[in-house]
């Protein structure tokens, strides 16, 4: 393990083991209203970590006893290559998010009301745990535009399979190497959604998202090879048919697409059918944002989680 990716006077940091003998890095932050307050977990996107998050995950704290952690492959959770597609099936994130909600209600209490709120990947592994680990141990969720692939006979079906080698080819030939800050910024400003980021959740990706490199430098805590495992995972693994199974309340919410018209997302219909797919679930669209919404607009996504579990 390496230095935590949430700073040690933001959050206290421990170890959870999963299956195939993994151990996850969560984090819970030490600011919180108090213990009586409710608890909430939240997991990261693919390629991102918990720290990543560090000014979203302020806001929440200010009403949560927030828990964050690095997901399998990424931050300071072990990080399997030997079988990518077995290791980064979407059941093991459920599988992960099961052994550390059990370690949560552990510490917060069997009474103590606890929600969950994720930014795209980390939306996967909640429907799973629910769906086909038949686990339903929260009282909401906040679901930022999971990458769940609409089925066969869905009308944005073909353009998610357009748009899914992009990402699969772009996270294997991403640069995951680099002499200094100075070049990791240069090159995630050649990124048209980073460079959209609000500048506070810049600064936390640029502090979390790299660490020491072996010959010196920075290296990414997320190898594009692990990246790009986990994109290639998604489109045929079926969890649209399982999200009729869950019954937790929920929203979920979609890229704007007025935003880039150009930059055309297949999603935002698949949100609103994966919504009505659900027993108690709603759609709405994150104003001015698009996937990586959670990075442009932190205090926007942050309101949007108090008020569904909260409001």
């Amino acid at each position: 393990m390496t230095t935590p990716t949430l700073p040690p006077n933001f959050a206290e940091a421990f170890t959870v083991p999963t299956t195939g003998g993994l151990e996850l890095r969560v984090y819970r932050l030490q600011k919180a209203p108090d213990e009586a307050a409710p608890a909430l977990i939240f997991a990261h996107a693919n390629g991102f970590n918990a720290g990543c998050y560090q000014p979203f995950l302020r806001c929440l704290s200010a009403h949560f006893r927030v828990f964050a952690y690095d997901a399998r492959g990424h931050g300071n959770s072990s990080r399997p290559l030997d079988n990518l597609e077995h290791d980064y099936a979407m059941v093991r994130f459920a599988e992960d998010l099961s052994a550390i909600t059990a370690r949560v209600r552990w510490m917060i209490g069997a009474e103590a009301a606890l929600h969950f709120a994720s930014h795209s990947l980390g939306g996967l592994a909640a429907v799973l745990m629910e769906a086909e680990l038949d686990e339903a141990p929260f009282d909401s969720l906040t679901l930022f535009e999971p990458p769940i692939y609409p089925p066969d006979d869905h009308v944005e079906r073909a353009a998610a399979l357009v748009h899914a080698p992009i990402f699969i080819r772009w996270a294997a030939a991403r640069r995951g190497t680099f002499p200094d800050r100075q070049a990791l910024r240069a090159e995630m400003d050649k990124i048209i959604t980073y460079r959209r980021f609000a500048p506070e959740m810049m600064e936390a990706y640029m502090d979390a998202a790299v660490e020491a490199g072996p010959d010196g430098g920075l290296a990414l805590r997320c190898p594009g090879v692990i990246e790009s495992a986990i994109y290639g995972n998604c489109p045929y693994s079926g969890i649209f048919e399982q999200t009729a199974a869950v019954t937790t309340r929920a929203r979920i919410y979609a890229t704007d697409q007025s935003v880039l018209p150009d930059l055309h997302s297949w999603a935002p219909g698949t949100m609103a059918s994966i919504a009505a797919n659900m027993a108690q679930a709603e759609a709405r669209t994150m104003p001015g944002c698009l996937h990586l919404m959670v990075q442009e607009d932190p205090d926007a996504c942050a309101a949007a989680v108090i008020d569904n579990a909260l409001g």
